[in-house]
């Protein structure tokens, strides 16, 4: 019997040592395989942005068209075509980097780190500059599985930079199709901050996407809800959209 308890107890050790491992490396393979199901070299997007500043009120609301390209992980170029009072206005995000050109007064600003948590001036709502922001999600993040059923895995982000907005990120990813269902956001100050939610899913331009995107605010109360009206794939795009040269020009 000794030498029974022996043997079992090293590998009893030695399995607890490396489930943690596992489950990083599961983790991993899920986001690189939901990453390469979702990324495309270039995208092109004309989306409606509703504004709700009481998640209560629904007859109070801000209604904005918005043109949005993107190149890779880490390019992404947002320009706001309505209403007349913020048209022009405009946000390139280059990884980590933003800057945000507002034509009423034909200044850019970039986006410093401590200023990821706001939304863009002049428009407002529940998108933050660091919600916004391009980069590997790899290259940010840490991972770990909480919870995995037949339908969905549940996995949390933990940032890697020390300034990043957020403590941490609970992400819902749909076993199908890899989509992302739900981001629940978390700070330090705020506790459970967000709630990112993806719904009416749909073959846009060829590729399976959800069509309305609900972030709301825990916080504050508020909500904003992003529809996807059309999309393009994989096409021919300026590499301008992506210089912030150009709004020094």
């Amino acid at each position: 019997m000794r030498h029974i308890i022996k043997v079992i107890v090293p590998i009893l050790i030695f399995m607890v040592s490396i489930t943690p491992l596992f489950a990083e490396e599961d983790a991993l393979t899920i986001i690189r395989k939901m990453e390469e199901m979702q990324n495309t070299d270039t995208s092109k997007a004309e989306m409606t942005m509703i504004i709700y500043p009481d998640v209560y009120d629904k007859d109070d609301y801000r209604v904005m068209k918005v043109l949005s390209y993107s190149k890779g992980t880490e390019d992404s170029y947002m320009v706001f075509l309505e209403p007349r009072t913020i048209k022009g206005l405009s946000i390139l995000s280059k990884g980590d980097d933003q800057w945000v050109y507002f034509p009423s007064t034909g200044r850019v600003r970039k986006i410093a780190a401590k200023s990821k948590k706001e939304s863009v001036r002049g428009v407002g709502g529940d998108f933050s500059y660091e919600d916004m922001g391009g980069g590997s999600f790899e290259e940010k993040y840490t991972f770990s599985i909480l919870e995995s059923d037949n339908e969905k895995w549940v996995i949390r982000w933990l940032p890697k930079k020390a300034n990043s907005v957020y403590e941490q990120i609970i992400v819902y990813v749909d076993k199908d199709n890899y989509l992302i269902q739900k981001v629940e956001y978390y700070t330090e100050e705020e506790g459970h901050y967000k709630d990112l939610i993806m719904k009416e899913v749909k073959r846009i331009g060829g590729r399976l996407m959800p069509t309305k995107m609900i972030m709301a605010n825990l916080y504050k109360e508020s909500m904003t809800v992003i529809l996807t009206n059309s999309a393009e794939y994989d096409i021919s795009i300026d590499d301008k959209y992506f210089n912030p040269t150009r709004f020094y020009k």
